[in-house]
């Protein structure tokens, strides 16, 4: 387990930043975790070795999340610092045998909450309101009765934005939140006030 997921405090994972600047001013703000996008045909795609050249800016207390999507083979990562994010078909084998601990983000569905929360080498379950990145929201009521049953810590993503995050939050009561496109000015680009009031209001509005 990381800090972000053992606090009492909300956990925040800020996903898809390729900009140096943006990931001073998500790390300055409060982000645990930074999401890069090594899916290609997303609008938030980058290349590993800049991915790396922004790693040097993470202080030793906010993870690295590398985000794939049906990779043809994980153990390219295997020296990646960080965690990985499958948010594909992956089935349990492959999420088992992967090289670095587990994020495995998948649509809402009770059934694939059971699933995954049973799967070893999966450290947390991103539960989403579409396959990924479309930022559609999800009705977090029934996810929100089955939480305290889980063995994971869930992460809720999908749709959250600074003015609703606070709600999820209270409603859910999830270990923590995940955000790209509701902090993007125009899609793929990230704006830096929708960066830190997202923060914020997860942080000191959502308990």
């Amino acid at each position: 387990m990381i800090p972000f997921l053992e606090n009492t405090q909300i956990g925040v994972k800020v996903c898809g930043l390729r900009q140096e600047e943006h990931v001073d001013i998500a790390v300055g703000a409060g982000a645990d975790a930074i999401g890069f996008m090594f899916v290609e045909d997303s609008p938030r795609f980058i290349e590993r070795h800049e991915a790396e050249q922004l790693l040097l800016q993470l202080p030793e207390e906010v993870l690295a999340v590398a985000v794939l999507r049906d990779h043809t083979n994980l153990q390219d990562f295997s020296d990646w610092k960080g965690w990985l994010q499958l948010c594909g078909n992956e089935d349990e084998s492959i999420v088992s045998s992967a090289p670095r601990p587990v994020i495995k983000a998948f649509k809402w569905s009770e059934s694939e909450v059971l699933r995954w929360d049973a799967c070893t080498n999966v450290e947390a379950l991103l539960v989403d309101g579409s396959d990924g990145g479309l930022g559609k929201s999800f009705d977090v009521s029934m996810l929100a009765k089955m939480i305290p049953t889980l063995n994971k810590p869930v992460i809720i993503a999908g749709g959250l934005e600074p003015n609703s995050v606070a709600k999820v939050i209270a409603d859910a009561h999830p270990a923590a939140v995940d955000v790209s496109s509701g902090i993007e000015s125009i899609k793929g680009i990230k704006d830096p006030q929708k960066m830190c009031d997202f923060i914020h209001a997860a942080k000191f509005l959502g308990r």
